[in-house]
């Protein structure tokens, strides 16, 4: 029963119903599967199933029921070994599946999970996205740069020379003082701006690189209108609702909603470089995120969907652990686990289309569907 309340509790505590996005992706137009037999881990009990390709899946279920070891248990690990080059499998230890096929339409398999982009100060969102190095190489092209013998790397924070000294590059100073927590303040030479002043007076449309790093998202965009190769990620961030970071807002400060959806971005980014082919037949790209949803509001929901679905339109597969329903309502192909939790789940109770799950008597997602898309119907 606590599970049922935990579960009813969770759905209804979600944000306001969002109408649907539109006529779904169908699935009668699916070539190629990826089919898991024989998952066994914590609950599951040699579970077989099929994931889609090219479709944005959601894995549904109470809390304890099995999903988790489903995706990031057996899942994630099969596909990994079986995309090896050698088939060796990565570490020694049990076995958790008896087979898995269909890996040969994917080109590779990513988990985006919500884990820090970096450690340290010297980590930011511009630099994360790779579009600093951009940056740099612009302001080492202007003529007041290029008359005093600057290159590109006079104008990172990390390298001596353009750095300011004092803080070395980070911009501020570390304070710790016995039986007081470790503290941080501006630094007084740069003013937090991480460059010497030499470095500062170089300036692009009357912006030191300095001031860049000060400027939000949705400022840089606007000021880089010009230069595509900057741009573009920098709306792609907009778009997911991040337009408020700062470039050189430093990544230990970013929540993890943040950071995942900063990954999803880069990702997306990268779509038709060297670093991730644009998706071809075979299925490009797997991505695996569990849980996207947690702590977003409800707009940004609705943004975190509009990323996951352009992933799928460049052809790559998309499966989420999710319990948010407008995530769920939203996706092409539903697996749901269960029915309970522990020894008494660990099955696949239902498996389709939203609709179809919602119809499913034995599910214990599909009342709270069946009303989420009764709601989101036009």
């Amino acid at each position: 029963m606590a599970n049922e309340n935990s579960l009813t509790g969770r759905f209804l505590r979600n944000p306001p119903i969002h109408p649907l996005r539109g006529s779904r992706r169908p699935m009668k137009d699916v070539v190629n599967w990826l089919q898991l037999r024989g998952a066994k881990r914590h609950n599951l009990d040699l579970v077989d199933v099929g994931f889609p390709l090219q479709r944005l899946t959601a894995i549904t279920g109470i809390s304890g029921s099995g999903k988790s070891s489903l995706l990031r248990g057996v899942l994630l690990p099969a596909v990994e070994e079986s995309l090896t080059r050698t088939g060796r499998r990565k570490k020694s230890g049990p076995k958790y599946w008896k087979s898995i096929e269909g890996t040969q339409h994917l080109s590779q398999v990513i988990e985006v999970d919500q884990s820090p982009i970096g450690k340290t100060s010297r980590s930011t969102p511009a630099t994360y996205l790779k579009i600093f190095d951009a940056i740099r190489t612009l302001y080492a092209g202007l003529p007041e740069a290029r008359l005093r013998g600057y290159t590109g790397s006079r104008f990172s924070f990390n390298n001596q020379g353009g750095r300011c000294d004092t803080c070395e590059g980070q911009g501020v100073i570390k304070l710790e003082m016995n039986f007081l927590p470790v503290s941080y303040m501006p630094c007084e030479d740069c003013c937090g701006a991480r460059f010497n002043h030499q470095t500062l007076e170089v300036k692009y449309d009357g912006k030191s690189i300095g001031d860049v790093l000060s400027m939000t998202v949705e400022q840089a965009v606007g000021f880089f209108a010009a230069h595509p190769k900057i741009r573009k990620p920098l709306q792609l961030l907009v778009e997911t609702g991040l337009g408020y970071l700062r470039l050189g807002q430093p990544s230990p400060t970013l929540s993890g909603g943040e950071a995942q959806r900063i990954k999803l971005v880069t990702q997306l980014a990268r779509g038709g470089n060297a670093d991730r082919p644009r998706a071809s037949s075979k299925g490009g790209t797997l991505y695996i995120l569990e849980e996207p949803t947690i702590g977003l509001h409800a707009a940004d929901v609705e943004l975190l969907q509009g990323v996951l679905h352009r992933l799928v339109d460049e052809g790559h597969t998309v499966i989420v652990v999710e319990h948010h329903l407008d995530l769920v309502a939203e996706a092409d192909y539903i697996i749901d686990v269960g029915p309970e939790a522990g020894h008494r789940g660990g099955k696949i109770v239902s498996v389709g289309t939203p609709e179809e799950v919602s119809r499913n008597k034995e599910s214990r997602t599909a009342p709270f569907l069946r009303d989420v898309l009764s709601r989101k119907k036009p």
